[in-house]
């Protein structure tokens, strides 16, 4: 049984992939064809519309090991399903915006070529070439062909825009984020040019500066859903890299103050008009992380320089010598040792059980 999409391929993950891999690259792609649906271009919002589409199917069946299961059996043994064949001499340009529309990208580079051959040196033509390619991933043909739509039409956003969305999957960044704020100079009451440079700062691990762009574009457009996605996308991004011990994937919080400023994160995120399940599965896995990094643990600092036995063993040994000392008569000196025991115990009790941001930040110092 064959498959209509395959997924694995849609992620740019490996069929083996394994469920943190999976759920990072769909953050990734998601982040990538979300803005694409603001597109003033109706085919790139068909495209993004139907891709967006496929991520939400591919989340869903890959992080359901049933679902997983059924599915790479049908992959192996009946491959994807063939893309329609172009209709010979009709409409080219409209044939290869209708395939772009659905995800089929080989056809649309097909009758994107016949466009550029039969219709001129046309922009739209060389830009719907440049989109199909870059789905098949031809990406040194696709920058190309939307160089040669720039270069015809240097004043088109949306061809800039287009431009730099290729850019972005080429990893060129600061090409990416030159061919944006070109798009929004020509462009600047258009939000979607200004969310582009946002994401591009949050690709790049850039959390401030796309703080900097996004909260004047939310204050702005504050209705729509897209520039909604993108904030809570810079705010969630902001509040995982509030701690000050950072590794490699994760981060230990280590202080009330680290809790407190998250908390604010998400709780904003959260408030803004995004549906988006991946923004509510983060926010929730963020603030159960600091619910549990709030619970109160036992852990002996270091600088006491013995075990746990050891250290509720002292007030325990002066408690038995008060008991001693009083039973042979010296009740002042068993009173005193009964004070000390007290004392002590009381001593170990409040350095020994902690919140466990509290033991953490002695684990990291």
């Amino acid at each position: 049984m064959t498959v209509k999409v395959d997924y694995y391929d849609l992620l740019g993950v490996a069929r083996d992939a394994d469920d943190d891999t999976i759920r990072t690259a769909h953050k990734r792609q998601t982040r990538i064809w979300t803005k694409r649906t603001a597109s003033a271009d109706l085919s790139t919002r068909q495209e993004a519309e139907t891709k967006s589409t496929h991520l939400r199917e591919a989340y869903e069946i890959l992080l359901e090991p049933a679902k997983r299961r059924a599915y790479d059996r049908d992959l192996s043994t009946g491959g994807v399903v063939g893309p329609a064949a172009p209709v010979e001499g009709g409409d080219w340009l409209a044939q290869a915006r209708a395939a772009l529309g659905r995800g089929d990208y080989r056809s649309a580079a097909y009758a994107a070529r016949e466009a550029t051959h039969t219709a001129g040196n046309s922009p739209e033509a060389w830009i719907i070439r440049a989109r199909a390619n870059a789905g098949i991933g031809q990406l040194q043909d696709a920058i190309y062909e939307a160089r040669q739509a720039t270069t015809i039409a240097p004043n088109n956003p949306e061809y800039l825009f287009q431009t730099a969305l290729i850019q972005e999957q080429m990893q060129q960044w600061a090409d990416a984020l030159s061919s944006y704020q070109a798009a929004a100079r020509l462009a600047p009451e258009e939000f979607i040019y200004h969310v582009a440079i946002g994401g591009v700062y949050l690709q790049h691990g850039l959390v401030d500066k796309a703080l900097e762009v996004l909260e004047p574009v939310y204050a702005r457009h504050s209705g729509e859903e897209l520039v909604a996605f993108y904030l809570a996308n810079a705010l969630l991004d902001k509040a995982e890299k509030t701690p000050r011990v950072q590794n490699d994937d994760s981060y230990v919080v280590t202080s009330e103050d680290e809790i407190t400023a998250m908390r604010t994160l998400v709780e904003r995120a959260t408030s803004l008009p995004s549906n988006d399940f991946d923004i509510a599965n983060r926010a929730r896995d963020i603030l159960e992380y600091l619910d549990g990094m709030e619970q109160m643990a036992w852990e002996v600092p270091g600088l006491f320089g013995f075990s746990t036995p050891r250290a509720i063993g002292i007030p325990l040994v002066a408690a038995v010598l008060a008991f001693i000392m009083i039973s042979a008569g010296a009740a002042g000196i068993g009173f005193l040792l009964v004070l000390a025991a007290a004392g002590i115990g009381f001593l170990v009790y409040t350095t020994c059980w902690v919140p466990r941001w509290k033991a953490a930040g002695r684990l990291t110092r």
